[in-house]
């Protein structure tokens, strides 16, 4: 257990739900996911111990809206599922290009980020954060689109169900400490932020809203030969840790290094690509092409339409797509 002296509460809760889910209750609230429910409850106090026996060590620093942890979670597996309401876990993600070559993923020649894909292919992206416990981006979405990653263009959440958790990956805490309104901060919706920063630097920024969940990584590397902390953060510990704490589907929403690093790590579980009809002038390259998500794993089961965009869906080798047609889904 890497050598984390703390005792864990564990409770046992079975829903009238198709699955019955285990809790590592932390101070504060803990989330419920599955397709049919999620919202917030208030839980006892215990210290998250790192899953698995894995090589480095996961330290939390939570607030007191931590969301808790659930046992039984594997990525990628297909529970069962009803006809109507397909369960889907795991890892998906989604990033949209130009139709480049490059795969360009925004306009240097533009001054603002601005959208470029079909009101139907951003329909189907609001279908996906529904379909999802979490939405996860990288520092850098945040900072070019001030986002809030919510559920939003008429999509409805459902009955019981909630906004997604977003999570952001932010090893420096540099939107904490850049002065800056950003909305998905400062709108009271639970939110996750993974830093490799030290605990004692995050305690201002942990008081600031009491939504956000501070999550300290820590990785064996953490410091090189001088001294200096390592600012990279394994995908395969957040994924592990986003399933802890029972959300069991996440979105991998960008941006493209986000995505890059995800794949690299062989974590995701499906794919969808969205590409638009245009093409950039000054287009930013996503760095990566068909070969990336092979490495990753993926196959290219079936393309689609939406709005005039081309939709390409990708799933690991072996892994069904949740429903029989893939337009179904999201």
């Amino acid at each position: 257990m890497h050598g984390c002296g703390a005792l864990i509460s564990l409770a046992i809760l079975s829903f009238a739900l198709p699955v019955t889910v285990a809790f590592f209750l932390l101070d504060g609230y803990y989330a419920e996911c599955t397709a049919s429910l999620c919202q917030t409850r208030r839980g006892r106090s215990s210290i998250l111990l790192h899953p698995n026996g894995m090589s480095s060590m996961v330290k939390l620093t939570a607030s007191t809206s931590s969301i808790a942890a659930v046992s039984d979670s594997t990525n990628g597996g297909m529970p069962e599922k009803d006809d109507a309401t397909p369960i889907v876990t795991g890892i998906t993600l989604k990033i949209a290009f130009d139709s480049s070559t490059t795969w360009g993923v925004a306009d240097l020649s533009e001054n603002n980020s601005e959208r470029f894909t079909s009101s139907e292919s951003l329909d189907m992206v609001h279908r996906l954060r529904r379909e999802s416990c979490a939405v996860l981006v990288g520092r850098t979405t945040v900072e070019r689109d001030n986002c809030t990653l919510t559920v939003r263009r008429g999509v409805e959440l459902g009955h019981g169900k909630c906004q997604p958790v977003r999570v952001v990956i932010d090893p420096s805490l540099r939107l904490i400490n850049d002065g800056q309104e950003h909305s998905i901060l400062n709108d009271g919706l639970p939110t996750i932020i993974y830093h490799v920063q030290r605990s004692e630097v995050s305690t201002a920024a942990r008081k600031q809203n009491d939504s956000i969940t501070f999550v300290e990584l820590i990785q064996p590397d953490n410091n090189d030969i001088d001294g200096r902390r390592n600012t990279l953060i394994s995908p395969t510990d957040i994924v592990q840790d986003l399933a802890n704490r029972g959300l069991r589907h996440v979105m991998v929403e960008g941006g493209p290094a986000t995505a890059r690093a995800f794949l690299d790590a062989c974590v995701v579980d499906r794919a969808i690509l969205v590409k638009a009809p245009i093409k950039f002038n000054i287009p930013v390259p996503a760095g990566m092409n068909e070969s990336t998500l092979i490495r990753a794993g993926l196959q290219l089961i079936g393309t689609g339409s939406m709005g005039g965009d081309t939709i390409e869906y990708w799933t690991r080798n072996g892994l069904p797509w949740p429903t029989l047609q893939l337009n179904q889904w999201p």
